[in-house]
């Protein structure tokens, strides 16, 4: 029996199921159309102010604790303003949301949590949406986009006149490297400065790097930003996929991140000019860059993030060939805290048979390294360092450095001697600690405020020997003359007989 009740224990059951379902049918009936597809809010709530308030803020204003270190900025779900969406309508559908939050946002600071279930995420989307109901109150209406059309080679350049007739290119520059002559002008809907998109990176894109989702992102436009819808601006609608397969051939849809990098054995020249055809018989090995984050000023928004590296050496020489992006090519103008364009490679003093490596931001004062830099305006130079406010030029340096820059990218080629008694040297099949620094002037970078790598490994390759030119016909010629002597024996035998 029910204690207080009177009733079986049967009818007190009853009773509270009655009262869950009556709950569950008022909650259905005050649920605003949008909502139906996403989970309970209250139980979203302990989970975004477990991982989601740091950043967004505990009121969802994007003004959590970690936010004035983020660029951008957190997403303020107050104002119901989402980049990303698949509707006609400006709010996006509880799909959007949910794919926001499992798949992360890339090239900004908000991870993928796709290790939470999806009735968690779903949740959490319940109660983002909370922030801002009156978006949330109709039914989001999806997007139509026209048939799909495949990337050719008609399409995509169909796709490129596209691109100009549209003035993408005055935003994302002639190339896509996020150059155009608008960029410093550009501003998101609440008045701070907003970049625009790298389109050669395809991996940062925030909504995917498909095809389709780049066409339905110049179908929608990107909310709260420059960036427009251009469903209406282009000639014919199938254009939005010839614009989409153009941007999709700018670059791949992954960096291929190396893990080491290997130097051609060569027996020619090494070419000072960095658009020399030589480089492009060498691939690339991409080289992933983070902010400097040790020591003040830490570099939490770092603008280069990626270098592509080639590297060759001869009997006498070591080349290597960096490419990096970067918007414009600065030298020193400190009124305008603009510093100078530079690059460096940082290897041991001594290139040791230990796994021992010196501290990779520049060494400490129990262990330096060598650094081989490259800086606009300075050309080469050599130095070592013991840290990176200790850093002394070494006289008599003899590194070259030829660079070009055109559309937002630099390439550099930095030689030096392969052996040398004051400055490590460089053996086939060692393997020789490497990292890399880098630093956009006009972005304010300069001394510790640069983006970096750790340790990575450089290995020569072994020259190849001549015996393999040589080996091969001389097997052929002795092989030859066996046969005919074999005839000739053979035909004795025969004539004797």
């Amino acid at each position: 029996m029910t204690k207080g009740t009177g009733g079986t224990p049967r009818a007190g059951r009853s009773a509270r199921r009655l009262a869950a379902l009556l709950s569950l049918l008022a909650a259905v009936v005050a649920t605003p159309a949008g909502w139906a597809a996403t989970g309970d809010p209250n139980r979203g709530r302990e989970l975004y102010d477990r991982r989601c308030a740091p950043c967004h803020g505990v009121k969802g204003d994007g003004n959590g604790p970690a936010a004035e270190l983020l660029d951008p900025r957190p997403r303020d779900f107050t104002t119901g303003v989402f980049k990303i969406r698949t509707t006609s309508t400006k709010a996006p559908s509880d799909q959007d949301l949910l794919a926001v939050i499992t798949n992360g946002m890339p090239g900004t600071y908000m991870p993928p949590w796709g290790e939470l279930s999806e009735t968690d995420r779903r949740n959490v989307v319940a109660y983002i949406k909370a922030f801002a109901p009156d978006r949330f109150k109709e039914a989001p209406t999806p997007q139509a986009l026209p048939p799909v059309v495949r990337a050719s080679p008609e399409s995509v350049k169909r796709g490129r006149e596209m691109f100009e007739a549209i003035e993408c290119n005055k935003c994302h520059g002639t190339e896509g490297r996020a150059d155009g002559p608008s960029r410093s002008e550009l501003k998101d809907d609440w008045g701070r400065p907003i970049k625009p998109a790298n389109l050669t990176k395809r991996w940062t894109f925030r909504g995917g790097p498909a095809p389709e989702d780049i066409a339905m992102r110049l179908a929608t436009g990107v909310n709260g930003t420059p960036m427009p819808s251009f469903i209406d601006s282009v000639e014919k609608p199938e254009d939005i996929w010839h614009v989409a397969n153009y941007i999709a051939s700018l670059g791949p849809a992954s960096p291929n991140y190396a893990t080491l990098v290997t130097a051609a054995a060569v027996r020619g020249a090494l070419p000072d000019d960095p658009n020399a055809d030589f480089w492009k018989t060498i691939a690339p090995e991409n080289i992933a860059l983070v902010g400097q984050v040790t020591v003040d000023p830490r570099n939490f928004n770092p603008a280069i993030d990626m270098v592509a590296v080639r590297a060759a050496y001869n009997d006498r020489e070591i080349a290597f060939h960096l490419t990096w992006d970067d918007a414009t090519q600065s030298t020193p103008d400190p009124a305008k805290r603009v510093y100078a364009d530079a690059v460096s490679l940082q290897f041991p003093v001594t290139v040791g048979a230990g796994p021992e490596r010196p501290y990779f931001l520049m060494g400490d004062d129990a262990e330096g390294v060598y650094l081989l830099r490259w800086e606009n305006g300075k050309g080469a130079t050599e130095a070592t360092a013991n840290g990176p406010t200790k850093i002394t030029p070494m006289p008599g340096s003899e590194a070259t450095g030829t660079a070009v820059f055109r559309n937002g990218q630099y390439r550099l080629v930095l030689k030096r001697a392969r052996v040398r008694k004051d400055a490590p040297a460089f053996a086939p099949g060692v393997f020789v600690p490497i990292a890399f620094q880098a630093w956009d002037g006009g972005a304010g970078e300069t001394g510790p405020k640069m983006s970096l790598t750790s340790w990575y490994y450089l290995r020569l390759e072994e020259p190849q020997s001549n015996r393999r030119f040589v080996v091969p016909p001389l097997v052929a010629l002795l092989t030859g003359a066996a046969m005919a002597l074999i005839v000739r024996t053979a035909r004795r035998w025969t004539e004797n007989a």
